[in-house]
């Protein structure tokens, strides 16, 4: 055990501890104020609230790209030590079982991890010019109505980015599973978006129920009897649950790769 977390330490280094990670978050953030930029000066601060900010942001097919950002710095682990050759080395330290399942850790907490500070980031930049939060405007705040006070507007913030944050965290891991099939860094990085946009247009062609839609689950539109907590967990949970599925495909494609070289 004390090897398996010597080597995840290492790959959290290499992942969140990184300049990777660090300009994946100003990046996306950077994306996120200049997708906003011609909608900027027209809404008003007083009147404009950065609730409705992020409702506007939320409807925009460009700010996607979250799912790009998040994928750089732990999608491409394992092409990254394929091509390198740094994965016999690697193995040899541990076990094949060991290193993939770190491998996966590292992706999934990376991937959550740059949203979840960007996310913040860009609130803390847009907080200069608009109020947190605008008691004289009609939002819909679904299961989270009892967080729509000045003092629990942050609890309202914190939920929607974890929503974007884990499902970010899934594709990823998908992202890292379909890297052992197709070795290749740009597959790796595009594959979270792409993923996004064929399970949101078969959910829409099979007529899926927005309980179990990834658009709906992502944006925090599912609403359980107007409970905040069951909803939360059912959405955090499915996503953790469909990215340790495909976490243990990772695993058990990664050993058999490793070892039919």
């Amino acid at each position: 055990m004390k090897i398996f977390f010597n080597v995840l330490f290492c790959d959290i280094k290499r992942t969140i501890i990184s300049w990777r990670f660090l300009a994946a978050v100003l990046c996306f953030t950077m994306v996120t104020i200049l997708t906003m930029f011609d909608e900027l000066p027209s809404m008003q601060p007083g009147i404009t609230s950065i609730v409705y900010v992020n409702l506007i942001i939320g409807y925009l097919d460009f700010h996607m790209v979250y799912l790009i950002f998040a994928a750089i710095p732990g999608a491409t682990l394992f092409c990254s030590d394929w091509d390198n050759r740094f994965i016999r080395f690697s193995v040899v330290r541990c076990s094949k079982i060991k290193y993939a399942a770190s491998k996966a850790i590292a992706c999934f907490c990376s991937a959550v991890s740059v949203i979840f500070a960007s996310e913040w980031l860009t609130i803390f930049i847009l907080s200069f010019r608009f109020p947190f939060f605008d008691s004289g405007y009609e939002f819909d705040y679904g299961s989270y109505a009892a967080f729509a006070t000045p003092h629990k507007i942050f609890l309202y913030f914190l939920v929607k980015i974890l929503y974007k944050a884990f499902c970010a965290g899934f594709l990823c891991v998908f992202a890292l599973w379909l890297s052992t099939k197709i070795i290749n860094v740009f597959v790796a990085l595009s594959t979270p978006l792409l993923a996004y946009y064929l399970i949101d247009t078969l959910s829409l062609a099979i007529n899926i129920p927005d309980s179990f839609s990834i658009n709906c689950l992502s944006k925090g539109y599912v609403n359980i009897n107007n409970q905040p907590l069951p909803t939360f967990l059912y959405t955090i949970l499915l996503f953790t649950a469909a990215a340790i599925i495909f976490g243990g495909c990772f695993v058990k494609n990664c050993k058999g790769r490793i070892e039919n070289g």
